[in-house]
């Protein structure tokens, strides 16, 4: 069997997919050298926690139905790049082009072997559980989006161009004898090409808003961590299998010149009490597993009620605060092509903000004469576009379309709120600081604002968006000016677990203009005025 390599682009293309289709699937006895139950459980493990977590990555993303049937029927290791020339000839057809074109070209190759070596490894791990079958249905989403459009392709070429001939070949597994240690590396390549898998889907379905994602996260450097990753884990998998070469022809010398037979019997044996100790090890497992499924159902239960409760108590006068987030995301916006963010000149900015650290609030404020704010769509497209990140995301629309007025302390109370429902394992796990009677007891700014810092120094990679918080009312001025902005500035400042963006039709107030912050003002039907810093 002979797979692409580096001298792919001299080959004739035929020839390569036709290598490619006639990959064969790993025989039994290669799998069950490879995963033994019971005993193998702990090595992987994290490998079926990846699986897991792209599920939930996947289910943010909002797939189409056409999308979900490609994560449907997953198919067996030598239909995976005939699956690949169905997905390319279906969306050549839609533009009008023939699959020739796209079958000749390097890119389509490239991932061709991709997919082709990384399905090798998911048929290592396929015996201990069907989630594994998620990195397939990754593989054809990532294809369908990227192929035929040819910026895309050729960004993805730029980062697995170098990747895909250092991937292991089928017979790198089927010749290596795999000890605690090799199990181990294998597991921390598919992990690392989970993670590849994840950012690089969302990465390049974004569109439009894949803009912000670049200027606020970075995912290029993402993509180029999780490729480092890789590379490190097969030059230990190399190492690995040279060390295990030698071992084994030492082992094999000792054992025909000494006691060959005696070992050889011993090892049998051995063997035979490995096996029968590994079945029960699987069946103490799966009841175990049982155990504790019903265990977390019964504790999740308890915390979402628990959450329920708390967010109940803080959200007592606003009835329909899902609708409001959802009738403020779904707002049409007003706009000349010239004042839509993605041309005002606010990229620029929000990249230089993420390249410093984003430990500083960054406060955007901006008009577009009399149109609709370009601020807030700027906002709803930003939500939108880390809604797909693993991040904790939680926002406030200020400019409300009811009667009722937001002020300082409802504005917290919603983000409460949000982050009971995102994360409701934290008032559960401390209960003595999220007491019900607490929560209750707290109507002042600066109480409130106590119980919401406890929670959110609990909370990993925190982002906050405020949009048009002159919109915020409240009794007395002088509660925005002199508690919720400075609050809001100083919180941020220096913390780098938390990101906070604030937009506004103003520029800041000049009781904050002394804190450390990020600022700009862009006004579209005149020159653009900024302020940093």
């Amino acid at each position: 069997m002979a797979l692409v390599d580096r001298s792919l682009e001299r080959r004739p293309t035929d020839n390569i997919l036709e290598n490619l289709r006639g990959t064969e699937a790993p025989s039994q006895s290669q799998l069950e050298v490879w995963y033994k139950a019971g005993a193998d459980f702990c090595f992987y493990a994290p490998a079926q926690e990846a699986c897991k977590k792209s599920l939930d990555r996947l289910a943010k993303l909002k797939l189409e139905d056409e999308e979900l049937a490609l994560l449907k029927d997953p198919p067996s290791v030598g239909d995976v790049v005939t699956k690949l020339e169905r997905i390319a000839a279906e969306q050549e057809k839609r533009r009008g082009r023939s699959i020739i074109v796209q079958k000749s070209s390097k890119f389509f190759n490239t991932f061709c072997s991709f997919a082709d070596k990384t399905s090798h490894i998911v048929m290592l791990l396929l015996p201990q559980s069907p989630e594994y079958t998620v990195t397939f249905g990754m593989l054809f989403l990532l294809f369908q989006t990227v192929v035929t459009k040819k910026e895309r392709e050729d960004t993805f070429m730029e980062y697995f161009n170098d990747l895909v001939p250092q991937l292991p070949l089928l017979e790198f597994y089927s010749s290596m004898f795999p000890t605690s240690q090799m199990k181990d590396a294998v597991v921390q390549v598919y992990i690392a090409i989970m993670k590849l898998l994840d950012d690089a889907l969302v990465y390049f379905r974004g569109g439009k808003l894949s803009k912000l994602v670049d200027a606020i996260c970075h995912p290029e450097s993402k993509l180029d961590e999780h490729i480092k990753h890789i590379e490190r884990g097969i030059r230990r998998l190399n190492a690995l299998k040279e060390a295990g070469h030698m071992a084994q022809s030492a082992d094999m010398m000792k054992v025909v010149s000494d006691t060959g037979k005696v070992v050889a019997k011993l090892y049998e044996n051995l063997e035979c009490q490995a096996n029968a100790i590994g079945t029960s090890m699987e069946m103490m497992n799966a009841k175990i597993d049982a155990v504790a499924a019903r265990t977390n159902l019964f504790i999740r239960f308890e915390m979402l009620k628990n959450a329920r409760e708390l967010r109940n108590l803080l959200l007592v006068d606003s009835l329909n605060v899902e609708e409001d987030r959802n009738t403020s995301l779904n707002r049409q916006y007003r706009l000349s092509p010239k004042d839509h963010w993605e041309n005002n000149g606010v990229l620029h900015h929000l990249r230089r903000w993420s390249e410093t650290g984003r430990d500083v609030l960054l406060w955007i404020g901006g008009t577009s004469g009399n149109q609709d704010s370009w601020v807030s769509e700027l906002s709803v497209d930003m939500i939108r576009a880390l809604q797909t990140q693993t991040l904790t995301l939680v926002y406030v629309f200020c400019e409300q379309r009811s009667n009722a007025a937001l002020t300082p302390v409802i504005l917290v109370r919603k983000l409460l709120a949000q982050l009971l429902e995102l994360h409701p394992e934290i008032p559960y796990e401390y209960p003595e600081t999220f007491d019900p009677q607490r929560v209750r007891n707290a109507t002042s700014f600066f109480l409130l604002w106590e119980i919401f810092v406890s929670f959110t120094s609990r909370v990993k990679n925190l982002f906050v968006v405020i949009d048009r918080v002159e919109e915020c009312e409240a009794p007395q001025p002088a509660d925005i000016t002199h508690q919720l902005l400075p609050t809001l500035v100083k919180w941020a400042a220096g913390n780098t677990n938390v990101s906070v963006v604030l937009t506004s039709t103003c520029n800041p107030p000049d009781e904050i203009l002394d804190l450390p912050m990020f600022a700009l003002y862009t006004e579209t039907t005149n020159r653009a005025i900024k302020r940093n810093r």
